[in-house]
Formats: structure tokens, sequence, C-alpha cells
């Protein structure tokens, strides 16, 4: 059986963006993980060991976001998804939302976002 975790609207405040005001101000993110997890037989026994702390992946999130300062939202939404492969052994694929909701664009929107995906195996590319 393959499980999904998925944590959506997670809000942050951070400083990334191309500009430097952004960078200096900050703003809010939002960040959508969908966490497919290693197959298991049955989640009927109830055992924790079978899944994820949905309250440990929100935590370690935010603490990567917040770890450095990201110019694009793919360079953050790589990071995230590379960090919480890298904590979270039954990941197997994962995949990261960021949106922001005050883009110095000059043209009424709602957001801006992007999604990136990876799994397991893509890590041993990564230094």
């Amino acid at each position: 059986m393959l499980t999904t975790i998925q944590i959506a609207g997670l809000q942050t405040f951070g400083y990334h963006g191309l500009f430097e005001e952004e960078r200096s101000l900050g703003q809010k993110f939002t960040f959508d993980i969908d966490a497919t997890l290693n197959p298991a037989p049955t989640h009927r026994d109830d055992r924790l060991d079978a899944s994820i702390r949905y309250d440990a992946v929100v935590d370690a999130a935010v603490s990567l976001a917040s770890g450095m300062k990201y110019q694009t939202l793919e360079a953050l939404g790589e990071a995230v998804a590379i960090g919480l492969l890298r904590r979270f052994a039954l990941i197997e694929t994962i995949t990261v939302g960021v949106s922001k909701f005050s883009p110095p664009i000059p043209h009424t929107l709602s957001k801006v976002g992007i999604a990136v995906r990876l799994a397991r195996s893509d890590l041993v590319d990564l230094p």
C-alpha cells in the first residue's frame, strides 16, 4: 500500500526573493507538501513506525525554509524537499509547493508559486 502524507497551507515568514527589498523586509510564504512513504503492507496495526509524525515534518520544513535566503522559489522548494528526504527515511518521493502572495509584479494576482518533485533516488546525484 502506498501512503502519502499531505500538509497543505503551511504558512511561514521568510526573506527570499530576487530583489533586495524581499530579502530584507521579508514576506509570507505558503508550503504544500506531499510525501509518499515507502510501501507498507497495512496500517490496520496502527503503528507509528509505518508512518511519520506530521508535526515533525512541519517543524523540519519551517526550519529548512528559514535556514537560508534564496532568490528563487525553485531553489527554496528544492532545498526543503532535499532536507525532508534526508531527515525522514520513510519518504520515498516528495513534492514541495511554495507560493508567495506579494510578488513584485505590477498586475493583480493572488499568488505565484512552484512545485518541485524529488525521489529518494535523486539524492544519489546531489552533493
